[in-house]
């Protein structure tokens, strides 16, 4: 029987997040003191809004939907060294296409739900199309054209959901299109899970997203480790000019990469408004695109990786939550703690990654 090889570096590696996890929990537990609060009440607290029953564990889950979506979209692109900070746009425009296909286009359920996660993909690749374009032909750095896009996507929404996509036949303090037609709305997966003995309660959202979500991580490994244009992506993303030189044609790789990372962006606000809302806002939950970059290096740009990584940010969310409710611990130091965790987390993770490298460097001289 062959021996396993034991590989301590890669163990290394594979351990950073979570040594950055546990720094981030000690300084959490530290400012928990600085307010006022024992370091037993926060972690109660935290417990009690994460996994203290199948509910909370649930919703856990419910909330990394649209984060892995959002990392595996950043991910995909780092992979090939395209820094893809649009997906904040991406997924803004994408939804509003989706939610155009599903109040417009009066399909059969078996289809319309197909068509309209084709089209929010179609509306997130289009809103990447702009500045793949301007990289690959002119040089314009991508961080540069896609952070603008992010803010023009919001505006463009704004006005088209204000005025001629407006739903309703006056301002409000939301305005939103038309009601998404019931064919094209996600229905819940809950009594799938209660049927096998998981008790998610039905203000859960578990719903079609999960599907979408897993399909598209399947589909993403199956691409960077099974297909050639896979190995094009990571070859480029390790070096352009020794691709060069293999014969890849690296703006093509870069072009390509660039479109599927904005398709899969445009996926990141579906499960909000095909499930939760049922019609389309500019107001959807933002910040989720610049999540993503976070998650997508805890991950390490790895669709196995972003799993974890996108459950984890889910679990800082969720106790967040748990301390603004059950603690003395104000809501403004929510944010800070959860900054911090992501700052711990993505230092350690570098650090330790470096640390490996130079010792694998030493071994082989």
């Amino acid at each position: 029987m062959p021996k396993i090889k034991f590989d301590r570096y890669r163990l290394m590696e594979l351990l950073a997040p979570v040594l950055g996890f546990l720094a981030s929990i000690v300084v959490l537990l530290i400012i928990a003191g600085i307010v006022g609060e024992t370091p037993g009440n926060a972690i109660r607290a935290i417990l009690k809004f994460t996994v203290s029953n199948a509910s909370r564990l649930a919703s856990v889950f419910s909330v990394a939907i649209p984060l892995f979506i959002s990392g595996l979209a950043v991910a995909i692109a780092f992979r090939a060294g395209v820094f893809n900070i649009g997906a904040e746009g991406q997924y803004f425009i994408g939804g509003l296409v989706g939610a155009l296909a599903g109040i417009y286009l009066p399909l059969p359920k078996v289809i319309h739900l197909p068509v309209v996660v084709l089209a929010a993909m179609a509306g997130g690749a289009l809103w990447a199309l702009i500045p793949a374009v301007l990289k690959i032909t002119k040089g314009i750095h991508e961080v540069i054209s896609t952070i603008m896009f992010n803010n023009i996507a919001l505006a463009l929404v704004n006005y088209l959901v204000n005025g001629p996509l407006s739903g309703r036949g006056e301002q409000s303090l939301e305005p939103q299109t038309r009601k998404i037609l019931a064919t094209a709305l996600f229905g819940k997966l809950n009594h799938w899970f209660q049927a096998i003995g998981l008790n998610v309660p039905d203000h859960v959202y578990l719903d079609y997203s999960l599907i979408v979500a897993i399909i598209m991580g399947v589909l993403v490994y199956i691409l960077l480790f099974r297909l050639r244009f896979g190995f094009e992506i990571r070859a480029v993303g390790t070096s352009i000019d020794v691709s060069r030189y293999a014969g890849i044609r690296v703006k093509s790789v870069q072009l390509g990469v660039f479109l599927i990372s904005g398709a899969i962006a445009g996926l990141i606000g579906m499960q909000e408004i095909f499930a939760i809302r049922g019609h389309y806002t500019f107001e959807i939950a933002s910040g989720l695109g610049f999540d993503g970059i976070a998650i997508a290096l805890i991950g390490r740009n790895s669709p196995i990786g972003v799993i974890f990584s996108a459950i984890l940010f889910a679990f800082l969310k969720q106790a967040g939550y748990g301390l603004q409710l059950y603690t003395s611990v104000p809501n403004s130091i929510i944010y800070i703690i959860t900054g911090l965790m992501i700052v711990f987390i993505v230092v350690i993770n570098e650090i330790v990654t470096r640390y490996v490298r130079a010792l694998r460097k030493k071994e082989a001289a």
